[in-house]
């Protein structure tokens, strides 16, 4: 509970910290990040790390890498419980960003006692995807939470949005946007939201509008919320005054953590907007194995896909959330690593292979992003990338990309470009 609080107060401190960009049209000139103002917030970093850490990356012009590098420089100190909280989350958090998964898994924040959850012989680990697309047929509103520091329930719900479609759904609601012009758009921007600057967020967003999903922000984003409660109550009034509007259309929820709980005495989100529509949301949860992975290793063992496990017999699935009442609960498998270092569900998620190649050069703490052709010739340094991942000594290697025209980017910490190369699939 202590995370899912603090979360919240990041969810509400980039708000504001974010609303203060406006959008444009154009793209704004490239900038640089010079060695003093570096250290200027990586000294600030040592008393605030959230405050500075999530300053510093709209102050360098949304530079992943600015971020990151505070989060792995700063050092705080180790008996004040509540700045290692912060310092923590702030790692995990951009870790994420600049598709650095090794540090993010090993840096995951874990709260629980080191337990595992043993195995059941009355539930059967089945494909995950297979079985909401089934249910989906049969529900008006289904609620799929993540971990903001995980993409993979971005990843996950992406690859749903095809056969949800499909099985009629036609509005997707999301807590992480804060903006209503993406729908002209057609693709975000770093001031969409925070979490959406994520690349895995910014492709489920891309996939969402491609299919023509109507996005739907809301979080108190116009806004800010005092109060838990007002922030809930605010949640399931926006959802269910939009549907009442069209009251057969079918719609996705994606929230953070515990808003998707339906425990009466919690009253959160979804709770809420069960209570005031009538509808009963079939709500998935995607984070606890993410927050607490070590809770996990029994069950991940036997599986090489996204699973639920479900009793065949009695139609149920096994409750495996700790802290919250949901429907089912997905469990994803160990991470495939690539080189030993990079995780193969990012560098692998599109269906057009390509080699990149880098050689001859020596790119230390320098990020390699992909990013959209017409996307970044019109906002440049708004654009959020497809990938990010951070460059190794072996600098060739195998992605997947979507058909698609793309800038290959490579830069450096001060936010100078040391390569780019245009390329089409």
């Amino acid at each position: 509970m202590q995370l899912i609080k603090i979360l919240l107060l990041l969810v509400l401190s980039t708000a504001t910290c974010l609303s203060s960009c406006a959008q444009t049209s154009s793209a704004p000139e490239r900038s640089f990040f010079p060695t003093d103002s570096l250290e200027w917030y990586q000294q600030q970093a040592y008393t605030d790390p959230m405050k500075y850490i999530l300053k510093s990356y709209e102050a360098s012009h949304y530079n992943y890498l600015v971020p990151y590098y505070l989060s792995l420089q700063t050092k705080v100190d180790s008996a004040d419980e509540s700045l290692n909280f912060y310092h923590q989350t702030m790692l995990t958090t951009f870790s994420s960003f600049v598709g650095d998964v090794k540090a993010n898994e090993s840096a995951y924040i874990y709260s629980g006692k080191d337990t595992t959850v043993a195995d059941d012989p009355n539930y059967t680990a089945i494909n995950a995807m297979e079985e909401i697309v089934s249910v989906a047929r049969t529900h008006q509103v289904m609620m799929f939470n993540e971990s903001h520091i995980d993409p993979r329930g971005r990843l996950f719900l992406c690859n749903l949005l095809p056969s949800l479609k499909a099985a009629g759904f036609r509005y997707l609601f999301l807590e992480g946007l804060r903006e209503d012009d993406i729908n002209e758009r057609g693709f975000p921007l770093q001031t969409s939201g925070f979490y959406t600057c994520e690349p895995m967020f910014g492709n489920l967003l891309r996939t969402a509008l491609q299919l023509g999903f109507k996005l739907v922000p809301y979080d108190c984003y116009k806004e800010p919320c005092k109060t838990v409660a007002q922030r809930e109550e605010h949640q399931a009034t926006t959802i269910y005054e939009t549907l009442k509007k069209y009251p057969q259309a079918k719609a996705l929820v994606f929230a953070g953590h515990g808003h998707i709980n339906k425990d009466p005495e919690k009253n959160r989100m979804a709770y809420r907007f069960k209570v005031l529509s009538g509808i009963d949301p079939f709500c998935i949860d995607q984070a606890v194995n993410s927050e607490t992975p070590t809770l996990f290793r029994q069950l991940r063992k036997h599986i090489q896909q996204a699973a639920i496990y479900k009793n065949l017999k009695t139609n149920s699935y096994r409750p495996l959330s700790p802290t919250i009442t949901v429907d089912a609960t997905v469990v994803f498998p160990n991470t495939q690593w690539i080189d030993g270092g990079y995780a193969a569900w990012l560098l692998h998620n599109g269906k057009k292979p390509y080699k990149l190649e880098l050689r001859g050069e020596k790119y230390e703490q320098t990020l390699l992003s992909i990013v959209k052709c017409h996307e970044f010739d019109q906002y440049g340094a708004l654009a959020v990338p497809v990938i990010n991942m951070m460059l190794q000594s072996k600098n060739e290697q195998k992605i997947l990309l979507d058909k698609g025209l793309y800038y290959i980017r490579v830069t450096n910490l001060y936010g100078k470009e040391l390569y780019k190369k245009k390329i089409k699939l």
